[in-house]
Formats: structure tokens, sequence, C-alpha cells
């Protein structure tokens, strides 16, 4: 006590003293919550009463409902693991999926892991994209190649039709029993005495197993069946396949101030057209309600459209005479948004179904391989324990979060605060227009999930940054020069 006594908070060495005092002890508590946590995590599994030996021979250890990218590289994982896996998909593969068909810097580490990405690339199915940027609110853009600043390209594009069918194939190849046109029905229930799960298809077919991978997609009928997922997807997204364009750059990102956060892009395929999307990502005081930014649902096709038609840009990209595919829309299902916990006993939900979308810039390829490969790695410890329960289905949770789920809360802040000062994007333009390469290279990591969204609270990120925005707000506020990133008016009304 006589410690405390002797502290002159007036006192200049007082002051630091008790500064330093606090700061040791945050310090020191955010260290040990750390260590806690991984020990927690890394704890063994408790032996169960289901060895792999008790599994009878008509089941499965997983059934995986769903085999896109979260389902077949969850199957091809547990069964190159050793476990018995029924892969099951209502469509026959190939088969057409809407999406914007960027796969990020993770999701190739994981083909290329699975052999699949050399083989895209080789039959013309693939194209890394080594050339790109994107437009700004106020009509600042930047187009350049950060490929040699980060040593390997950001995205590939690729088709959903060929990477999920190539995915599912080689999940097939691992030894997973992939079971196309198995419409799983209502009829899916969990035998807690003997830990089985019966799913019953449309048509009758039954496959039974002991954990259950709900992988089928954003609206997951299945989650929403059994109570896991508690509310429709709000966000949701456009593609059309783009031929007779004028684009050379391989992608870019479009950010007109009416539809964000939501922003248009567009992907140059191996075969030469152009994967054009919009994407309206939920954002606002009513987001958890519907409400996307300033827009709706209800405006994605009028937005899509009048991209190609009279947006200063994108519709420069298109060129004069594009031969444009019918659009086509999905749902988007952003930052878990909708599904309090993705595991349960004898159950793990993955991928879109569980809201595994960066709610900042709408991409979920990564996140769902991710997902699929974590959950495959916990299933296999808890086959290897014989417990399936939730303690042990926990650790999925406790994994995807520690992986990438924490980056959701700063994607969706970040997403608010675009949507709320538009000015924040134009300073991004503006650092890149100033340094080039060099800070299109720090979007691009942060954007395609390879560092952390908290990158931009990084001095070497964070004080250009503020440079920017001042220069920017100097420029927009003070000097009026926002004449930028405008719709041209069609009968004398903005498009």
């Amino acid at each position: 006590m006589d410690v405390f006594k002797s502290i002159d908070l007036r006192d200049r060495q007082s002051q630091f003293a008790v500064a330093a005092a606090a700061a040791g002890v945050v310090g020191g508590g955010y260290l040990l919550r750390r260590v806690i946590r991984a020990r927690r995590e890394a704890a063994p599994i408790p032996s169960g009463p289901y060895a792999p030996e008790t599994l009878p021979k008509d089941c499965y250890d997983a059934v995986i409902v769903g085999a896109g990218p979260s389902g077949s590289v969850c199957g091809y994982y547990l069964a190159k693991g050793g476990a018995k896996v029924a892969l099951l998909d209502k469509e026959v593969f190939p088969r057409e999926k809407i999406c914007g068909d960027a796969v990020c810097t993770p999701a190739i580490h994981i083909l290329k892991d699975m052999g699949v990405i050399d083989g895209l690339v080789a039959e013309g199915k693939a194209k890394y994209a080594d050339s790109g940027g994107f437009v700004s609110p106020a009509g600042l853009s930047y187009i350049g190649n950060s490929v040699h600043e980060l040593g390997e390209s950001a995205a590939c594009a690729i088709k959903r039709y060929h990477l999920d069918n190539a995915v599912a194939k080689k999940a097939q190849e691992a030894g997973a029993e992939l079971m196309e046109k198995f419409e799983v029905g209502n009829d899916v229930t969990f035998d807690a005495e003997k830990g089985l799960w019966t799913v019953k298809s449309v048509t009758g077919s039954v496959v039974k197993g002991r954990m259950l991978v709900c992988a089928d997609g954003a609206t997951s009928r299945l989650a929403t069946r059994l109570g896991l997922c508690k509310a429709p997807a709000l966000g949701v997204s456009s593609r059309a396949y783009i031929s007779n364009h004028n684009t050379e750059f391989d992608g870019a990102c479009f950010y007109p101030r009416w539809s964000l956060p939501g922003y248009a892009a567009i992907f140059r395929h191996a075969d030469g057209e152009l994967g054009y999307c919009y994407y309206l990502i939920p954002a606002g005081p009513n987001a958890d309600k519907g409400q996307l930014g300033c827009v709706s649902a209800d405006d994605l096709k009028r937005l899509h459209e009048d991209g190609i038609k009279s947006d200063p840009f994108i519709s420069r990209a298109m060129g004069p005479e594009p031969k444009c595919q019918r659009m086509k829309a999905g749902s988007l299902r952003v930052g878990g948004q909708g599904v309090p916990k993705t595991y349960d006993e004898h159950l793990v939900i993955v991928g879109d179904a569980a809201g595994h979308i960066d709610p900042l810039t709408g991409e979920g390829i990564h996140t769902a391989m991710m997902g699929g490969k974590i959950a495959a790695e916990t299933i296999l410890k808890a086959r290897a324990a014989g417990n399936f329960s939730v303690d042990a289905t926990k650790k999925f949770q406790e994994a995807w979060m520690r992986r990438y789920g924490h980056d959701f809360y700063w994607s969706q802040a970040f997403a608010e605060a675009i949507y709320r000062c538009p000015i924040l994007m134009d300073a991004v333009a503006n650092e890149t227009q100033r340094t080039g390469d060099r800070f299109m290279s720090v979007w691009a990591e942060v954007a395609t999930c390879m560092r952390p969204k908290t990158d931009f609270f990084r001095p070497t990120v964070a004080v250009p940054l503020t440079f920017a925005l001042i220069r920017e707000f100097w420029s927009q506020k003070i000097m009026g020069n926002n004449k930028g990133y405008s719709m041209p008016l069609v009968n004398g009304k903005a498009a």
C-alpha cells in the first residue's frame, strides 16, 4: 500500500510508470488469453464411444450434402485421411453455378495441394489474374500488375462449371463416393443412441453416416430445416458472361457511390470471355432486415444492366457492341449472417451455408475451401477419438474463427465505413495512383485474404492512407473537385 501512496500522478515520472504498468497489464492479459485459447484448441478430443471399428458396414464416417468447393474439398481430405465418405449433390457434374468465378490465393494453394489447378490451366480453363485494379467512387482509377510485388497472382479466374467438376471428381478419385442426382428431401434424422444420421433423397434413396456436413450453399435448405440457419441470406449478386469486349487487363472492380458497399467486377477468363458481376452487400442501420447500402435486392437487375449500358467505366471496358449472356442472380450469406454456430452433435456447416463469405468483398470460394479443409481435419480427429459430441465439433468453429473468421468483423466494419464515407475508397485509389503497384499489392493481399483486414492499421499502411485521405478531402470538399464517377444523362435523367 505504501507503494501506491508514494505515486504522485502530477509527477511526470509517475505518469510514465503508471502508463507502463497499465500497458504491461493489458498486454500481459492479452497474451495470457491467447495462450489459454491456443492450449484449449490444441487439447486432444477425449475418447468417445464411436471408434472407427464401431461404424456399421453400410454406413459412412461422413455424409456431405453438397459437392461444391467446400463439400468436395472436405470430402477429398477426409478420404485422403482414411474416412469413408458419401458426397451428395442434386445435380450431375459438370453443372452450372452462379458465382463471380474469382478464386483467391488461399484457394489456389489448396487446389495446388489437391493437384487440380495445374490441370485446369493446362486445359485452358483457368487464367491467373496478373493485371488488374479498381475505380473508386470519385472516378479515380488504377490498373497495374502486383505479381512482381507479391511473388504470385492474387487471384485466378475459373468458371464454376469447370472448378466444381474438377474438385468433385478429385474427391471421388481420392476415395469419396460421389452420389450425383441425390436431392436431399425433408427426411433427415439423427439417432442419438446409435450416433448415426439418416439422410433420404426425394426419390427414396437412403444414406447413413456418423457425421453430417451441411455444404448446400447460401440458402442451405438442410441447415434451415435442422433449425441451425435462422434467417434467409440477405446479400445478392449477379453474373453474366460477355464476349466481343474491349478489356485487355485481367480484372477490375468498380465502386460507384450508388451501390456502396457493393460494387461491380469483371474478370477475364481463359477462353477470352469476361465474367461480369454485381455484388450488393448488407450495410446500413437496417442491414439485418435487407438494407444493402442505398439500394435493395430489387435493384440488382437494374444496376447490372445499367452498368453495361451507361456506367462510364464498365461500358468502356465492354466496348460498343458487347455480346452479353442473360443475367443470372444468386444469394450471398456474408459474415456468418443467420448462422449463430456452425456445429452441433455429429454435425458441421461449411462454406456458403455457414455464411463464410467476406462481408467486404462478397468473395467466398477461398473461405469455402479453407473451411472445408478445416472441417475435414476436425472430423478426422473426432473419428480417431470416437467422439462427435458438441465439445468435439466445436473445435471446427474455433479453428475457422482463428484462421479467417475473425476477419469478418473488420470486413463488415470497413463495409459500413465505405458506405457512409465513400471518400475512404478514394483515398485508397489516391495512394495507389501515387505509389503504383507497391500499394496495389497491399490492397490485393487484404482483399484476397492473404493478409487480415487489420493490416490497414499498420503504420506503414495507415499513415500514408491518412495523408491520402487528407489530400482527397482537400480536393473534394475544399477545392470542389468531385466530378468523377457519375452516370451520364439518358433522356435528360440520370441513368
